[in-house]
């Protein structure tokens, strides 16, 4: 076993632990960035192999094309990442993992029509799919939510460093309590509704989640250049991000209201491709200190003088 001593007293040791918090905070951006862009070439890859350059009508139709793998595995490793990434308030912390919840069940839970653009699977197991998927996905979410607890009242009952949860994680918990339960409840016993809904309800729940967190974002950037040599402006660049995910929402419903097909693909890539570049400018922002510190304590108020109150 002396190699073994050789190999081992040949490693170099690691970045001190805070270093290596921020690093994990860059690689965590950086994949779902990443994510987004391999998304987006395996779909133009298959736009290209079709004749006639056909486009499906929703992003969620490339389920049923080769684009179905990367598909479903971009989404549950954004979700993934998400709610291992902590946020920098905790807002913004349970805005993502709620998010995060939602990702994998926009990825095993697909429409129920498969389009009729370069489809190479007719959907026939895909009812067996998503039932042995979402049992998984539940039974992970499930674990998850009951450990979280148990650690919650451990720390309770021991002296650490980690705070207590604030009202908001709690509440946050709360709700998220709540949405599994009713998401558990109607995949066992109303299995034809959830097959129909439950699309829908996880992607609207994520991108709306999402479109509050580069809000919430927008906002505490505003408030952390307060008191500050870093220029102040209401329109920065997460401001201008959620500007776009707005405008995207309402050009594509002027689209469907005209008829337009591919509406709802047009609403989806809009809204991915602003995830992707938020999660990029963020990844700058904080390249070399992981969160977002706290904002500058606004300067208390003067009180007013004998002069000033004649």
């Amino acid at each position: 076993m002396r190699w073994v001593e050789r190999v081992a007293d040949g490693q170099t040791p690691g970045p001190p632990p805070a270093l290596a918090a921020v690093k994990t905070y860059r690689y965590l951006r950086l994949a779902m960035v990443a994510v987004v862009v391999g998304l987006g070439v395996a779909v133009v890859h298959e736009v290209l192999r079709v004749e006639g350059t056909c486009w499906q009508t929703s992003l969620s139709g490339y389920y049923y094309t080769p684009v179905q793998n990367v598909l479903v595995g971009a989404l549950v490793a954004i979700g993934l990442c998400l709610v291992a990434l902590k946020g920098s308030t905790d807002v913004e912390d349970v805005l993502l993992n709620v998010a995060g919840v939602c990702a994998p069940f926009v990825a095993v839970v697909p429409i129920a029509e498969p389009g009729s653009c370069g489809v190479v699977t007719d959907g026939l197991n895909r009812n067996l799919n998503v039932a042995n998927n979402v049992t998984a996905v539940l039974a992970v979410v499930g674990i998850a939510l009951a450990t979280l607890a148990v650690l919650w009242m451990r720390n309770r009952s021991r002296t650490t460093e980690e705070p207590p949860p604030t009202r908001i994680e709690l509440l946050g918990y709360a709700g998220s309590v709540l949405l599994f339960g009713a998401a558990a409840g109607v995949f066992a016993l109303r299995a034809e509704a959830f097959d129909r809904y439950g699309h829908a309800v996880a992607a609207i729940t994520m991108f709306v989640l999402v479109v509050a967190d580069v809000a919430v974002n927008a906002v505490n950037l505003h408030r952390g250049r307060r008191g500050t040599h870093a220029p102040v402006r209401r329109m920065n660049r997460y401001a201008w991000i959620v500007l776009g995910m707005v405008g995207f929402a309402a050009a594509s419903g002027v689209l469907g209201l005209l008829g337009v097909e591919h509406w709802l693909l047009v609403l989806e890539a809009g809204l991915i491709g602003c995830f992707g570049v938020f999660w990029g400018l963020q990844t700058v922002e904080l390249w070399n200190q992981g969160l977002r510190p706290a904002p500058p304590a606004a300067p208390p108020a003067e009180a007013p003088t004998e002069a000033s109150t004649h």
